[in-house]
């Protein structure tokens, strides 16, 4: 299946045929355009944010072709709906959402972000109701997940029919508690993908990082299970300085290319959860990350032609790319008992579904996060969010409201995205 990774002139001819598509696609729908200079303004956009993804192979999926992690597939209603929503609409609106379904889980991450997480989870249908409300504000692309979101798989079945088309909807999990035939429920349901975390290529490392005994070989074998059914694959995984440096990532990729996977995530380590008020080990290393974005390169390059796509946050957060886009710029998180938070890795809250519309919540979140900016606010805030957790005794994440707004009021974000300025979008 390795000719599905698409690099040098067959990649310029999908990019070619999306530049020709966009302009035609939208001639049939005035209605978005004041005046024929708002339409050539809005191609001009598109034309810039598909070049954003230049650095990036092409992977063509069941459904079309796919030219980042995040974005949905090319030719679907989902992608299109992410160009609407962050081209044409006004303000725009985020394009990806990490959706937590349940606190549920039997793992021990060294890192869970959500390891000091209170409240119940949210009942059914306000689950239901909040993801619909999230799909309206035109988020293009779900990332659910858990706790562990297969240990609940009826409430999970029910979330991924009460989304549509326009959502590409992937599931993160561990691979625990995946029964015969429940992917392929979900993917007659609309299931694109299943993101699976594997953090180390050595079975004993990655099941010490767990906690779980056996937990390296169920993640290996639910990829294998993704290709043989046909569901995209990818594994995320969050490597130390110090695998970095001893060449931890070619490692990885290697396993990768093993799994026939479509995309292997890298994350890299942050103070959030578990790991809140930690210092040491945060991938600080300019070197490192300088290498990251190397090999972030040369996985999407001709060089590298049939393994898979390398998605290395350092590389598309950085200043001359996306930069930090929490606050549903691009991308948010709901926690598990309807915590509206900017990121997941950001142990902080502008309110509760519980206690209010999602709307409102999303407005004031908007009001906090109207631009993208450069700084990592996972790296440059995460002590402001540990001293209050740590002088004021709070024992449970995230920082309720009255809390967070205190807090966030006082927070520098960095210099606005050169990108996001180039597309003048955010006024």
């Amino acid at each position: 299946m390795k000719e599905h990774f698409i690099t040098g002139v067959f990649k310029v001819f999908i990019y070619l045929r999306i530049i020709i598509h966009i302009p035609v696609h939208y001639l049939l729908f005035p209605r978005y355009f004041s005046s024929p200079a708002t339409y050539f303004r809005f191609l001009l956009r598109a034309f810039r944010l598909l070049m954003a993804f230049r650095h990036n192979k092409v992977v063509k999926v069941l459904n079309g072709y796919k030219l980042h992690l995040y974005l949905p597939a090319y030719p679907s209603p989902a992608f299109f709906n992410a160009i609407e929503s962050k081209l044409i609409k006004t303000p725009p609106g985020p394009t990806s959402v990490v959706f937590s379904m349940t606190k549920a889980c039997q793992y021990k991450c060294q890192h869970c972000y959500q390891h000091n997480d209170k409240g119940k989870d949210l009942d059914d249908d306000l689950l239901i109701k909040t993801a619909q409300d999230v799909r309206k504000i035109g988020v293009s692309m779900f990332d659910i997940e858990g706790g562990e979101p297969f240990l609940r798989f009826d409430r999970l079945l029910k979330l991924v029919e009460a989304l549509d088309d326009r959502c590409e909807i992937w599931i993160n999990s561990t691979g625990s508690g995946i029964e015969p035939g429940m992917l392929e429920k979900l993917m007659e349901a609309g299931l694109f993908g299943l993101m699976v975390s594997i953090h180390s290529p050595n079975a004993e490392i990655h099941d010490q990082f767990t906690g779980i005994a056996g937990s390296f070989q169920i993640a290996y074998d639910t990829l294998k299970t993704c290709r043989k059914i046909g569901l995209a694959a990818a594994f995320n995984t969050v490597l130390s300085e110090n695998e970095v440096k001893s060449g931890g990532i070619a490692e990885i990729m290697e396993l990768a290319y093993d799994l026939d996977c479509d995309y292997v995530q890298l994350i890299h380590p942050k103070p959030a959860g578990t790991w809140l008020g930690r210092k040491e080990g945060m991938q600080t290393d300019p070197g490192v990350t300088q290498t990251v974005c190397m090999e972030h390169i040369r996985y999407n390059s001709r060089k590298k032609q049939n393994y898979p796509s390398l998605a290395a946050q350092v590389f598309e957060e950085s200043k001359e790319f996306f930069g930090c886009t929490s606050g549903a710029v691009d991308r948010f998180y709901i926690g598990a008992s309807g915590e509206v938070q900017p990121c997941e890795f950001l142990n902080i809250s502008f309110g509760n579904v519980k206690e209010e519309t999602f709307n409102n919540i999303y407005k004031r979140m908007r009001s906090y996060f109207q631009k993208p900016c450069q700084d990592w606010l996972c790296c440059t805030q995460a002590s402001s969010i540990y001293d209050i957790f740590k002088y004021q005794n709070i024992k449970h994440t995230p920082l309720p409201w009255e809390e967070t707004k205190n807090l966030v009021n006082n927070w520098y974000r960095g210099k606005p995205t050169t990108l996001y300025a180039k597309l003048g979008i955010y006024k």
